[in-house]
């Protein structure tokens, strides 16, 4: 949403998608605006700043493609840098592009890239508002005009599906020939189609419920509280404006693993602070709270005394207690073959041809294009590579089918020399992948159902329901503190980082850059192989405190 310097507010599709995310920060960002004496923090995510990248991209080769098979075709010039602080200067840029959209929705042009929509003041609103909208694509077709937009995703999601009806809802307004249907181009090439007619409702309920927020906040000289039941909170990790008071506010959402449903009948029990449901007794807990099974509470309650534990011994590693010695003892006893298996994958990478058309899928009959790669294949342990690392790095998709042939070969290889062992990962990524990748490549498909049914384990379900951690996050680089001296993982912070780091690399390669592409390859290795090394820390974290037997089954933070 934006003000302009007449205290005009004007509204877009995307607002629509920030409130059904989280309403609280859409409120606490008006409050922003309105001076309000608070500032809502910015998220810095290097994998969302690599999909708005990747977004772009893949809307201009869909433009390229458009433009090839259509006679006459045009694009919409608009400055967005023009400052809305110039309340009239601003109006008189976006005016100008909506004439020109209007203009050529009237006359022979086949498709319009970028078409501005403006509405400069919306109807039956207690305070000024009007909509602003950028279409990907206008395209004539047989019934009127169609509103296409591109998306990465593989899937048609509400957020996506309520813009395009915002677009033919103003397309309606100027009262030009307008399809009944809307259509998504995807991430992997497909089109997904949808009536208007039964998005337009959604988008109507939608619009009004932010204007009735916009008109709440318009009217209050105080900013939002935190925990404000009118606007709920969505406390999520990609939220920073809820991060920041779920700290400051020693709040519920602090719980690993707590929904927000369960936070809410805590709250009515009356406990509005992690510290004060830590604090009270089991039973105590179990007398006051309602509408939460008994046996959910009681697991509530354990996961905040021991991260309330923690909090007040941050000195010590993190508390823990274990839950089911059985599931610890289904660990198997370690093997000298044992691996320690990481992928590193980018989710939106694909190979296009000189027309920008992706790579097809082999089956008969299949449009869709590949999707994503597997760009490394990352694996530790005894005799493995250069000190116990061994990367298998793949560029391209016939790269990632002989890394995969590779991977099966090895682990076949080492199975027969060691019987015993085990190949190790944390969560089901692996795993979903491999069983990706048969699908795609159509190979070692029966090596890697042996892989999955025989020799992979995941330790995320073993920590999960063996062992209670006294940490907000049960990922792998959460739990480090409990077996990493500080200051062990360096470089690279994050998967997001990662993937990121891998699309500079190829940047740098395909532009001859081979020592800057180097080095950003090395420390995708280097993060890699914390991830391996991390693998095995914990799986041997876990076999020490079973060995310690019941009683040492809990870690007071000291």
């Amino acid at each position: 949403m934006q003000l302009l310097g007449d205290g005009t507010w004007v509204i877009s599709a995307s607002d629509l998608t920030a409130l059904e995310q989280c309403p609280w920060r859409v409120a606490r960002i008006m409050d922003e605006k309105l001076n309000k004496g608070v500032t809502v923090p910015k998220l810095e995510d290097p994998m969302m700043d690599l999909v708005a990248r990747l977004g772009l991209e893949h809307e201009a080769r869909q433009w390229a493609l458009l433009k090839d098979s259509l006679h006459s075709t045009l694009e919409i010039s608009f400055d967005r840098d023009v400052s809305g602080g110039d309340a009239q200067a601003w109006r008189s840029n976006i005016g100008l592009a909506a004439r020109q959209t209007h203009l050529a929705l009237g006359s022979q042009v086949d498709a319009i890239f970028q078409g501005v929509l403006y509405q400069p003041s919306l109807q039956n609103t207690s305070f000024p508002v009007g909509f602003q909208g950028f279409a990907d694509f206008l395209v004539r077709g047989e019934n009127g005009w169609e509103v296409w937009d591109s998306k990465l995703a593989r899937s048609a999601k509400d957020a996506a599906l309520i813009q395009l009806a915002a677009y033919v809802d103003q397309l309606n307004l100027l009262e030009v020939p307008v399809s009944p249907e809307v259509r998504l181009i995807l991430g992997d090439g497909t089109h997904s189609i949808h009536d208007v007619t039964e998005l337009l409702p959604n988008y109507w309920d939608a619009r009004s419920t932010l204007l009735a927020l916009m008109a709440e906040r318009q009217s209050d000289p105080l900013p939002v509280p935190w925990a404000d039941e009118r606007f709920v909170a969505c406390g999520t990790k990609n939220c920073p404006a809820c991060l920041e008071q779920i700290d400051l506010n020693d709040d519920l959402f602090q719980i690993a693993k707590i929904r927000g449903a369960q936070r809410s009948k805590l709250r009515v029990a009356g406990f509005t602070t992690m510290t004060d449901f830590a604090n009270a007794s089991r039973q105590e807990v179990l007398r006051r709270t309602s509408g939460i099974s008994p046996d959910t509470v009681a697991q509530l309650h354990l996961q905040a005394s021991l991260q309330h534990a923690t909090l007040t011994h941050p000195e010590g590693t993190p508390a823990w207690e274990i839950l089911s010695p059985k599931i610890l003892d289904n660990i198997p006893a370690p093997s000298p073959g044992d691996v320690f298996f990481d992928f590193e994958g980018d989710p939106n990478y694909q190979e296009c041809d000189s027309d920008g058309r992706g790579r097809s899928s082999l089956s008969p009959g299949d449009d869709a294009v590949w999707f994503g790669i597997e760009y490394l294949f990352g694996m530790w342990g005894e005799g493995l590579g250069q000190e116990g690392f061994l990367p298998l790095w793949a560029e391209t998709f016939d790269e990632e089918k002989s890394a995969l042939e590779r991977f099966c070969a090895l682990m076949t290889e080492r199975h027969a020399a060691h019987p015993d062992m085990h190949v190790y990962h944390y969560a089901p990524y692996e795993r979903t992948k491999l069983n990706a990748l048969v699908r795609r490549h159509r190979v070692e498909g029966d090596r890697v159902e042996w892989l999955i049914k025989q020799v992979l384990i995941d330790l995320y379900p073993v920590v999960t329901k063996g062992v209670a951690i006294g940490l907000p996050s049960y990922s792998l680089k959460a739990l480090e503190p409990l077996y990493f001296p500080a200051g062990t993982r360096t470089g690279i912070a994050g998967g997001g980082e990662s993937v990121a780091a891998f699309v500079d690399y190829v940047a740098e390669r395909d532009g001859g850059r081979y020592d800057d592409a180097r080095d950003i390859k090395d420390g995708i290795l280097h993060y890699n192989r914390i991830d391996c090394v991390s693998t095995q820390a914990l799986r041997d974290w876990l076999l020490r405190i079973r060995d310690q037997g019941a009683n040492s089954t809990a870690n007071p933070g000291a």
